[in-house]
């Protein structure tokens, strides 16, 4: 109800954007036909286009699918576009592997999935029963009945079958590529030398810490050098910077004054009313909720209110403020009730009840219940009758195991007449109750301490911007846009309004998450537009609560990052690579003389141990992988150095290197390779490695 509002109070100046977006749409269907033909295609895949329709009848459905556990957040969806573009690349790439590879499923394998001795992990999740297992006969039972079923559920259970296939076809490859992986024994027995190899030596290290970073000079020259030896390090995707302004939307004085007003004017009607849940449901922005609340469940201002002031039923308090609100309150009901509950039941379901699978009538469950309440009544003292008698018929397959037993559970947390029978009950009560589900046998066996509860009728009018406050600050951001064309005028203008500049730096055609806006997807467009250059400023942005301007600051090609941001980002392992050379050179300079080094430099003298190739750390010197490595490489007695480390520089002399015991089973080495390629392979890298090689045109960015 509050969006409706929002649109209603704006709708004059949506009215009038909304005829501008249509011009400026008329006007660019006109200067822009010509490029519109490639701009249809959402992506190209060597050479292979996909029509922008194809991957929206995908998206739809993706959508449609989600959309059944709730409303989804612009970043969900956001998410869902994404993944349906990435299954169909996916799906055009790996079709002609599995071509290739001869690898399909036919039609009887994939029946087998269904209904073989070991479905389809998908299947088992799609059709169980409470307690987790397989209901095989649900899923027998809906493919016998699935051409009676709705056009749309119909068309969901082909797409399942499809996705399903699709799993099964990757899963074969997988299988294909992982069978092919063989470690011949020579290079098994290599493997296990490398492992089991351990090294002792003596180290002198002098730390780069030791030297202060005001002491070392960067040169464009070791930029450049640092660039051509590690640009490979810096492959990237486009990206672009861009810094931004925001005018927030937020409700004046006069906005909360007529909020508060509204409110007031409504409370004597809410007092008097004979229906306080429809009268919420027609003027609240939030609809009525029948859950009973203790005292830790509402809000502190109406505490008091409620549970101390001997206010009953019918009494309506407000207007109080909370969470951007204002807010009246009406007491519907007040009990002692627990909070927590546990009951064992017997369900007797039939044919048209709620998850039902039984074909057994309405009359005959009932008959059936009565029987079964009949024979309990004659033996209430019989603890283990009622056991048995729900392991024998009762269809909740999730507690039937368990003797009827739901353990204990919140109050309101069953449907409703389940819940109410246990909650007015004594422990140790037995009747019949009916739900949607069939008819309970149910059997109260615990409760805790009752305590104050209250179900209350919230009426909450939230505190919105006027149309006038939001044409104010469209007024506002349309004065900074109109007056600031260039980058230098935008920077001067946010210092003389006293604005809050922001950034958000090497953003790609994806992103999707920008600091203190919410889908900011059209920002990200704008950024990428092929005619945005570097120090242009956009027009207004409407993002919902607020209005954005940007201006764009950097653009990085594709390919390697240049050698101002390589350098920017790397300078400190420049720093430090420098600190490297002046070390080894200090440490030169006293030659062999340990003691010297130690005393005058600095240095740091000990002995490491237990050395391997699997070994990240050397002593307490950090990552030192190049270092372990030339260690494991010398001879008992060589010395090396001095040389630069990551955090030191090194003179290392070998005391010892330890082969590992004899063995002609390499069993486990066999073993820890292949499950690390297999993992690999499961983890996706083969897909990977084919869509990197792979020539593909990603339009993303020009339609969402």
């Amino acid at each position: 109800m509050a969006a409706i509002e929002k649109i209603r109070r704006h709708s004059g100046l949506l009215i009038a954007i909304i005829g501008l977006a249509l011009l400026a749409f008329v006007l660019q269907d006109l200067f822009q036909s010509q490029g519109r033909n490639r701009e249809y295609n959402i992506a190209v895949i060597d050479g292979e286009k996909i029509p922008y329709q194809d991957f929206e009848v995908q998206k739809e459905k993706n959508l449609n699918n989600r959309r059944g556990s709730g409303t989804l957040t612009s970043t969900e969806t956001y998410s869902i576009y994404n993944s349906t573009l990435d299954g169909i690349v996916k799906e055009h790439i790996m079709s002609n592997e599995y071509k290739a590879a001869g690898i399909n499923v036919s039609s009887e394998e994939l029946y087998d999935q269904f209904v073989g001795e070991t479905p389809h992990d998908w299947v088992v999740q799609s059709f169980r029963n409470p307690d987790g297992s397989f209901n095989r006969e649900m899923m027998e039972y809906y493919l016998q009945n699935l051409n009676d079923l709705p056009a749309d559920a119909r068309a969901q259970w082909m797409d399942f079958e499809r996705a399903l296939k699709d799993n099964c076809l990757e899963t074969k490859f997988n299988n294909l590529v992982k069978a092919s992986y063989f470690v011949p024994t020579k290079l098994a027995e290599k493997y296990y030398q490398i492992k089991n190899e351990k090294a002792s030596a003596d180290i002198v290290a002098l730390r780069y810490s030791t030297i202060p970073d005001s002491t070392v000079t960067v040169t464009d020259k070791d930029n450049k050098a640092f660039y051509e030896e590690n640009k490979y390090r810096y492959e990237t995707d486009e990206r672009r910077d861009i810094e931004y302004v925001l005018f927030e939307i937020k409700p004046s004085l006069e906005d909360r004054q007529d909020a508060l007003k509204n409110v007031q004017s409504l409370k004597a009607d809410f007092a008097s009313t004979d229906n306080p849940v429809n009268f919420v449901n027609a003027n609240s922005d939030q609809r009525y909720d029948s859950t009973w609340l203790s005292r830790k469940d509402v809000p502190q201002q109406i505490e008091k209110t409620v549970f101390d002031n001997g206010n009953g039923v019918g009494f309506v308090f407000g207007p109080y403020e909370d969470k951007e609100a204002f807010n009246l309150v009406r007491i519907i009901d007040l009990q002692d009730r627990a909070d927590s509950l546990r009951a064992s039941h017997i369900l007797i379901s039939y044919e048209g009840a709620l998850r039902s699978t039984d074909s057994i009538t309405k009359e005959q469950a009932q008959a059936k219940a009565d029987s079964l309440l009949n024979v309990l009544k004659k033996n209430p003292k019989n603890e283990e009758l009622f056991a048995e008698l729900a392991k024998q018929f009762s269809t909740d397959q999730g507690s039937k195991e368990k003797g009827g037993d739901l353990d204990w559970f919140t109050d309101g947390t069953m449907v409703t007449p389940f819940n109410e029978f246990v909650m007015s009950n004594p422990v140790g009560a037995l009747d019949i109750v009916e739900t949607d589900f069939g008819f309970h046998i149910i059997k109260v066996t615990g409760k805790t301490t009752p305590q104050p509860k209250a179900r209350l009728a919230f009426l909450k009018h939230e505190i919105t911007s006027s149309t006038k406050t939001y044409q104010n600050t469209f007024a506002e951001a349309n004065k900074f846009v109109t007056e600031n064309k260039t980058y230098d005028q935008f920077n001067a203008a946010i210092e003389e309004q006293g604005l809050t500049k922001r950034s958000m730096p090497r953003m790609n055609a994806s992103t999707y998450q920008i600091a203190g806006i919410e889908n900011p997807r059209e920002i990200v467009r704008w950024a990428f537009k092929d005619d945005t250059k570097v120090g242009d400023i956009s027009s207004i942005f409407d993002m919902d609560n607020m209005f954005v301007v940007a201006a764009l600051t950097n653009i990085v090609p594709e390919g390697y990052a240049p050698l101002n941001v390589v350098a920017e980002q790397a300078k400190y392992q420049i720093i430090n690579k420098k600190k490297g050379e002046m070390a080894v050179e200090k440490m030169k300079a006293y030659g062999t003389d340990v003691n010297r080094m130690v005393s005058e430099l600095g240095a740091e003298s000990t002995t490491v141990s237990d050395i391997s190739i699997d070994s990240r750390v050397l002593g307490n010197f950090g990552v030192e992988s190049d270092i372990i490595g030339t260690l494991l490489g010398m001879k008992d007695g060589e010395q090396v150095g001095p040389v630069a480390g990551n955090s030191s520089a090194f003179i290392v002399k070998n005391v010892k290197i330890t082969a590992p015991e004899a063995t002609t089973d390499y069993s486990d080495i066999l073993r820890e390779k292949t499950s690390q390629f297999n993992n690999k392979v499961l983890g996706g890298s083969v897909y990977n490695a084919l869509k990197n090689n792979a020539k593909i045109e990603d339009n993303r960015a020009k339609f969402y």
